[in-house]
């Protein structure tokens, strides 16, 4: 995976923390979890992708708390969107990526 950051600003917009992820294994429920919220398959536009995320704000931060550890909850209500959303779609693709890794015994 790839660094990622997640950037905390001030109210003149100026950064005041940076956070650098850590990698973790995702349990498949939160993978799911994150899919089920974003369902970024069904969107047809931003305006939507916005309602969706504001409308499960508190289980998304739940979620990325475990990618960003040192986040605290005033963090991640002074980040910004258009960061936040690329960091998202990479943890998703990342995750099936290493799930597409794993041997798979065709006997099964």
């Amino acid at each position: 995976m790839d660094k990622l950051i997640l950037n905390v600003y001030d109210e003149k917009d100026k950064i005041i923390k940076t956070s650098e992820a850590q990698l973790v294994d995702l349990r498949f429920g939160t993978i799911r979890s994150l899919m089920e919220l974003l369902n970024v398959d069904d969107m047809n536009d931003t305006g939507e992708l916005l309602k969706t995320v504001y409308g499960a704000w508190s289980q998304i931060i739940a979620i990325l708390g475990r990618v960003f550890p040192d986040m605290t909850d005033e963090d991640w209500e002074n980040i910004k969107l258009s960061e936040l959303l690329p960091i998202l779609v990479v943890i998703l693709k990342s995750s099936f990526a290493h799930i597409l890794t794993i041997p798979n015994d065709s006997k099964n």
